[in-house]
């Protein structure tokens, strides 16, 4: 019989019991008989039928202890999302509230194939949601019902690898991965796409702890995954994933839990105590070499595992394919990144669908976008990406390989993949005529290569102080502009030249479009009226003052230099003459411009000077200054 339990549980089937809600906040020590107090929740899909912003809700895809997923489509496009809602009971609490944004945050700064898309944050009457992409497939926990063979399981856990190495390389530890956490998609050309999504109790390796709500006593995650230090109170960093993927990977290959137990808290044991025996032992189909692997991985000490993702991805794909050695790049790639420089000659190698690995020991930044000319046996396509990854000198002597860099593709013309698999092969497109320049492309273009000689806010036509709604519509007009232009005719050097302005549009609402990236970018341009902005849309002060000392860390002495003019503004001000204490308060801003007591003062005596009335301190404006 059913415990009364299930008509309590959030998640939709319902659980039997508290322990096997993938979802739940667990207290430590619990058992499966506690029931918490958010359990007793009821349902809501009121949303059905609701517009949120520009999607129209259609059906619920499923419910856990934070909220509900849903499918909605675009008003006038059909495109389809998927939007998590924040529970309306959980919405009145602000540290629930803050760990539902701390997932937005995390999600939206990771950029890979392999983790979930995030489009948009917003909320409706107190509820923040979160608009993703909407995948048509599986979770692992459906897909691998049995066990998996090991070519198939290695697959899926490698993606996983690249996965949280995106993660990682931003400062982002997931926390809790398991099957339900990991879409399966099919791909068009054969074989699956690993999908990373949920995380919401992620932990920010480079930030403070409000973006990490916990409680002390409580206990994020599930506990069959969990490492050792996640279980107690040591240190959780990238290789707490590390150690959960080994978990995964057991329970693939092996149809069971190297940890298990009647209650959490003998879960949690068994990780500090308990020795699983080998995967192979237990499924004769799976290499001794990969047993060893996962038994690496899941080891109780961190330095014990392997030191990251992709090592530990390396690991995998040789235990299955042993005496593997790095080959000679498949073809070589001309990489240009800032115009007018002279681009570089690079071996290259296609990695999945949408991947491509240039060998160097001189990569550029992460995350910065690249113009590529791929040299191919059949001749040569040019495509644009942006830098996901590194493989250090000392990384790739470990794992026998080359050093260098990945680059995810990004906006792809649709027969792409075609003309490069032809072209691999060696075989040549018939020759056309050229195609000429197209007037009203040119006249387009020409306004875009005007605009990018200035900043992100000139490139999108902004005003320093421009709102994030308006950053995005900026941003959305200038995609849809540009993206226009493809459909149409173009020349070579046309087309080369809207997918460069498309990757400057994504760069530029990649920064303005984020609070923490736009006040570091507007600190380093002086810009009061947009950190003013930042702090008037939710800035913290904690965030405000974490990019203060990185930008003095850059500016040696601009705090000191800065506190000159802040006592002669003050002065000033006392004696009554206000024009020549703003000019002293403009002064000290640019200066130290992140500074919040200089930036408050600022604010301040502009207001007086417009005699509007004084707003308490902190209070920032909602309208131009």
């Amino acid at each position: 019989m059913i415990s009364s339990l299930a008509l309590a549980c959030p998640c939709q089937p319902p659980h039997r019991e508290p322990g096997e809600c993938p979802t739940l906040v667990r207290n430590r020590g619990s058992t499966s008989g506690t029931l918490p107090s958010a359990w007793a929740a009821p349902r809501e899909d009121g949303l059905i039928g609701q517009r949120l912003g520009t999607f129209r809700v259609v059906r619920q895809l499923g419910r856990g202890g934070m909220g509900c997923v849903y499918l909605a489509e675009h008003a006038l496009i059909q495109k389809r999302v998927a939007v998590k809602v924040l529970h309306a009971h959980l919405a009145q609490d602000a540290k629930l509230v803050s760990r539902f944004l701390a997932e937005a945050r995390a999600a939206s700064r990771i950029q890979h194939e392999n983790v979930v898309l995030v489009f948009d944050l917003d909320t409706l009457e107190g509820r923040p949601y979160l608009v993703m992409e909407y995948l048509e497939g599986v979770t692992l926990a459906s897909f691998a019902r049995e066990r998996l063979e090991p070519e198939v399981a290695v697959d899926v856990l490698a993606q996983v690898c690249d996965a949280l190495g995106a993660a990682h390389a931003q400062g982002v530890i997931h926390r809790d991965l398991k099957p339900a956490n990991i879409f399966v998609l099919p791909r068009e050309e054969g074989g699956y796409r690993v999908k990373l999504l949920d995380f919401g109790i992620a932990k920010h390796l480079y930030a403070q702890a409000e973006d990490t709500p916990t409680q002390a006593g409580v206990l994020l995650g599930t506990p069959e995954y969990m490492a050792p230090e996640q279980c107690g109170e040591g240190p959780v960093d990238a290789r707490t994933d590390l150690y959960a993927a080994g978990v995964l990977g057991y329970h693939l290959l092996t149809g069971q839990l190297p940890f298990s137990g009647r209650t959490t808290a003998e879960v949690l044991l068994a990780h500090l105590r308990v020795t699983p025996r080998p995967a192979h032992e237990l499924a004769p189909r799976v290499p001794a070499a990969l047993s060893r692997v996962l038994q690496r991985a899941m080891a109780r000490q961190p330095e014990e595992r392997y030191a990251s993702a992709a090592e530990l991805k390396t690991a995998l794909l040789a235990a299955i394919s042993p005496g593997r050695s790095a080959a000679p790049p498949a073809f070589h790639a001309r990489l240009s990144v800032k115009d007018g420089e002279a681009p570089r000659r690079l071996g290259c190698d296609q990695v999945g669908r949408t991947g491509l690995f240039l060998r160097t020991d001189a990569p550029p930044p992460l995350l910065t976008p690249v113009r590529l000319l791929l040299e191919l046996p059949g001749g040569e396509l040019p495509c644009t990406g942006q830098v996901v990854r590194h493989v250090t000198p000392a990384q790739a002597e470990a794992w026998g390989m080359e050093p260098g860099f990945g680059v995810e593709l990004q906006h792809i013309p649709a027969d792409f993949h075609e003309t490069l698999t032809r072209l691999l092969s060696g075989t040549r497109a018939p020759a056309t005529a050229p195609v000429r320049d197209n007037p009203e492309a040119e006249h387009v273009l020409r306004d875009f290569r005007n605009r990018a000689q200035g900043d992100h806010y000139a490139l999108l036509g902004l005003a320093p102080d421009a709102t994030r709604e308006r950053v995005r519509e900026a941003a959305r007009l200038a995609r849809q502009t540009l993206e226009s232009l493809l459909s149409g005719a173009l020349s070579a050097e046309q087309r080369t030249q809207v997918e460069r302005q498309l990757e400057r549009v994504s760069q530029a609402l990649l920064v303005l479009g984020n609070l923490e990236r736009r006040v570091e970018y507007d600190g380093a341009r002086r810009n009061a009226a947009g950190i003013i902005r930042c702090l008037a849309e939710g800035l913290t002060v904690s965030q405000l003052e974490e990019a203060r000392q990185r930008f003095l860390a850059r500016e040696r002495g601009a705090d000191s230099r800065s506190l000159v003019h802040l006592l002669s503004a003050r002065l000033h001000e006392k004696s009554g003459q206000n024009a020549q204490a703003l000019a002293a308060y403009e002064q000290a801003v640019q200066a130290d411009p992140l500074h919040l007591e200089t930036l408050n003062g600022y604010r301040t005596l502009q207001l007086k000077l417009r005699g509007e009335p004084r707003r308490p301190s902190g209070s920032w404006p909602t309208r131009p200054l």
